[in-house]
């Protein structure tokens, strides 16, 4: 997948069950930085990062996920839709940012920004969180062992006017009968993405 992008890392899929044998099973935060966006616009990544911004949503006993990786110029570089099983909004957040990392490590990408509107998820990358349920409690872990597999990760808290794309692709999934992974954007979110790289 993905093998023309310039900003991928290795051009095969990663097993993630090897790597967790290989690397440390235990959680370091990588040098976390939480960024306080108060200004609700996306920004761009440093070159070499790749930016991830997630979103989970639940609607009327239903939920879906939505996630998009973009590049320093703000060049898309995949998203991810996908409908999940009833769930409430909390764990749609959860499960849409465990989705997004196993997809970038799947594509070789181990420096990585992790943006979402959901401030709970962003504060439990990088530090305990009293956990509401064994459900949150499941999907935390298997996030922060995901985040273990990384070289480096930054995660930031951003208001939902400026998560627009990944809102937009959560949104998307509702109507996904398979989970659905782009290479190239869907028409629904170009010009989206078009105004986050002009800092619109």
């Amino acid at each position: 997948m993905l093998a023309r992008n310039p900003d991928m890392i290795c051009n095969k899929f990663i097993n993630i069950g090897v790597l967790c044998r290989n690397r440390a099973s235990v959680f370091v935060a990588s040098s976390c930085r939480h960024y306080n966006t108060e200004k609700p616009k996306w920004k761009k990544p440093e070159k070499g990062c790749i930016k991830l911004n997630f979103d989970g949503s639940s609607k009327s006993r239903k939920a879906s996920i939505g996630g998009v990786y973009r590049n320093h110029e703000g060049v898309f570089l995949l998203g991810y839709s996908e409908r999940i099983e009833k769930a409430t909004s909390s764990v749609a957040e959860l499960v849409a940012a465990k989705r997004g990392l196993e997809l970038a490590l799947e594509n070789g990408w181990f420096n990585i920004w992790i943006e979402g509107d959901a401030k709970f998820v962003v504060d439990v990358m990088g530090k305990p969180a009293q956990m509401r349920s064994k459900e949150h409690v499941k999907h935390i872990n298997e996030i922060k062992m995901l985040l273990s597999l990384l070289n480096h990760f930054d995660a930031s808290h951003i208001f939902r006017r400026g998560n627009k794309v990944a809102n937009k692709l959560a949104n998307l999934g509702y109507g996904m009968k398979m989970p659905k992974v782009w290479d190239e954007p869907p028409p629904e979110i170009i010009r989206l993405l078009r105004d986050d790289a002009k800092g619109k």
